[in-house]
């Protein structure tokens, strides 16, 4: 991990010139095997996340997931920023994973041999996939932004978690929160996103 000044001095120019909403939309307009009406897309400020995670304060050398990753943005900087032993991104649409993969071969290749020593023995792995067939039983943390709109189908996200996390894992949820008794509430907090301020949702298997 790096202090957060050079964290973010890294991430800004790594995706200082990537246009998240862009590729977004047109990832949906070309992947039209893929039913993204139910998927939204937005970003976190570098602060933000790392405020995000604090409030959390997450097993330090756990494994952490970022289900539906975009472009990579908070894997990369949980990657920089954290101790996290494995980060891994999950995100469905083709165009997103690509970019988030042609980012992390930019920083293999021409930012990370000068300070490999903070990243060893650490893991940074992009799958391009659904997260309803990924296995999520090693996370330690879970983050999502951006929960299905349709509520059905977060309640079914909601169920996978409870059967295949292990007890002490922590979800943070942007907007929607999970809902059933047998997760306990941690807490929530307002932030600064992309599209404004809304709230982060806290809780714990």
């Amino acid at each position: 991990m790096l202090d957060a000044a050079q964290a973010e001095n890294l991430f800004n120019k790594l995706y200082g010139e990537i246009k998240g909403y862009e590729i977004s939309t047109a990832s949906r307009a070309k992947e039209t095997n893929v039913d993204s009406s139910r998927m939204l897309y937005g970003e976190l400020p570098f602060t933000t996340w790392q405020k995000i995670v604090e409030f959390a304060n997450p097993k330090a050398d756990g494994v952490f997931f970022d289900l539906g990753s975009g472009t990579g943005r908070v894997v990369l900087e949980s990657y920089l920023l954290f101790s996290f032993k494995k980060v891994v991104g999950v995100e469905l649409l083709s165009g997103l994973h690509n970019k988030a993969c042609e980012v992390k071969e930019n920083f293999e290749k021409n930012f990370k041999p000068a300070i490999a020593e903070n990243f060893s023995g650490r893991e940074l792995q992009l799958i391009n996939g659904d997260i309803f067939k990924t296995n999520l039983s090693e996370a330690d943390f879970i983050f999502m932004n951006h929960p299905f709109k349709d509520g059905e189908i977060f309640m079914e996200l909601e169920k996978k978690f409870l059967k295949e996390l292990k007890p002490g894992t922590k979800i943070a949820t942007i907007i929607r929160s999970l809902k059933s008794p047998e997760f306990k509430q941690l807490g929530k907090q307002s932030y600064k996103f992309s599209w404004g301020d809304s709230t982060t949702h806290f809780c714990e298997v």
